[in-house]
């Protein structure tokens, strides 16, 4: 970018086109809606469950956090970004899609279900029926997450919202109202998110034809670009569940788990804000660098979105920082103070990461996988180290959050480097 050609905040916010601008407002009012849905379920739960129960639903989370992206095997993000190219192809490559994942959660569950006692022995839980209902939950976000990405990836921004709220959001509040035990409450959230993906991937419409002749994408290219980028997109879930189960497995049966758990779910609120960057702006990069030649006014926007996200995520972590003790009380009650630390702690990783899924549309759509594949990898395994020194000078649950601000602290400056990177590439 030339000197003295960098705009402003407000000059940025006004480039932006306005369908751009209410596709956003939209999607990140429906994931509000899922993550507040989520917020209220913790407190639910720890009332029906106390500390005990509050652990293993944290634990159910994190292995979904964990484990769905491998079994995605990257179609997630394959769709948002081939399926933009498509017009005669789009309806039979998002079914193709879900057929693959259909098959691959069949297998997986099965396998899952038959070594659950050394399963439940090796996370912490009760038996078998807990991880039966783990699985469940995990195969239905799957599906439920393979119906969503073909609805963004083809642009039907109502309907993915939609699928989002619903699958996401309202039907886990009614799994959990109509269950009796947290077993249940997982079994039956799984089962209707999976409905829900499988009716998300049947609306699915075809794109409007138009004059250019270009080869469009098949599902072995989606595969093959899956499967290169599923190593980072298994590691960044896994670089918030982390910290939980390692506390999880060095304090088996104790409540710090959850507390750590809840700690991450907070960054992962404030960073909420600017995830939802990637479902818009993706399909729509991809379709612009795909057809259009070079637009000097887009990469000067997306060079600037990731220091304007920092910047905007301080304030939510301020706030955080100040009230941690209403926070924690009002969600959880009053037994739960010894997270209030943990929390004030893990919300120093929400800045870094917000200016890392700012630049992570960019990212996506320019860069080769393997770039994005690497930085994630090592930001984990950096979390990893950190968190073993760490333990040995702190508690386990501090040393785990230590690790998550330090991993979060080099994946959002390294990420805004491979953006500006990534967007001075010539296009072919």
């Amino acid at each position: 970018m030339p000197g003295g050609e960098r705009p402003g905040l407000r000059a940025l916010l006004r480039s932006v086109p306005a369908a751009v601008r209410r596709d956003y407002a939209s999607t990140l009012a429906v994931q509000w809606f899922v993550l507040g849905t989520g917020l209220y379920l913790f407190h639910l739960v720890a009332r029906r469950g106390s500390v005990n129960g509050f652990a293993y639903y944290q634990i159910a989370r994190g292995t979904v956090s964990t484990f769905q992206p491998a079994l995605l095997l990257g179609l997630g993000l394959g769709l948002q970004r081939y399926l933009p190219r498509t017009e005669h192809t789009t309806r039979r490559l998002a079914r193709q899609a879900l057929y693959v994942e259909a098959s691959l959660v069949t297998v997986v569950g099965l396998t899952g279900v038959g070594a659950g006692t050394w399963i439940a022995g090796w996370m912490g839980l009760s038996g078998r029926e807990q991880v039966t209902a783990v699985l469940v939950m995990l195969g239905g976000n799957c599906l439920c997450s393979a119906g969503l990405a073909a609805l963004r990836g083809n642009h039907q921004v109502v309907d993915a919202n939609l699928i989002s709220g619903l699958g996401l959001g309202l039907i886990p509040l009614v799994a959990f109202l109509s269950a009796e035990t947290i077993e249940d409450f997982l079994i039956i959230q799984g089962a209707g998110a999976a409905a829900v993906g499988v009716w998300g991937t049947l609306v699915v419409r075809r794109r409007p034809a138009t004059e250019v002749q270009d080869q469009e994408p098949t599902l072995k290219t989606l595969i093959a670009y899956g499967i290169r980028r599923m190593p980072g997109e298994v590691a960044l879930p896994t670089l918030y569940t982390f910290p939980t189960f390692a506390v999880a497995v060095t304090m088996p049966g104790r409540p710090e788990a959850g507390y750590v758990g809840f700690a991450t779910s907070a960054v992962t609120l404030i960073c909420s804000f600017f995830a939802m960057l990637t479902p818009v702006l993706m399909p729509r990069l991809s379709r612009l660098f795909h057809r259009a030649g070079e637009n000097t006014g887009v990469r000067q926007l997306l060079t600037a979105l990731p220091v304007c996200a920092g910047v905007l995520a301080a304030v939510p972590t301020a706030v955080m920082l100040v009230f941690a003790p209403v926070l924690v009380h009002g969600f959880l009650g009053r037994e739960f103070s010894a997270a209030i630390p943990i929390l004030r702690l893990g919300v120093f990783a929400a800045i870094p990461l917000a200016m890392f899924y700012a630049a992570r549309p960019t990212m996506d759509t320019l860069l080769e996988p393997k770039f994005m594949s690497r930085l994630l990898l090592a930001c984990l395994a950096l979390e990893i180290v950190v968190t073993g020194i760490a333990a040995v000078f702190l508690t386990p649950p501090h040393a785990a959050i230590l690790g998550l601000v330090v991993a979060a602290a080099a994946l959002g400056f390294d990420g805004v480097g491979l953006a500006a990177y990534a967007v001075r590439l010539p296009r072919p």
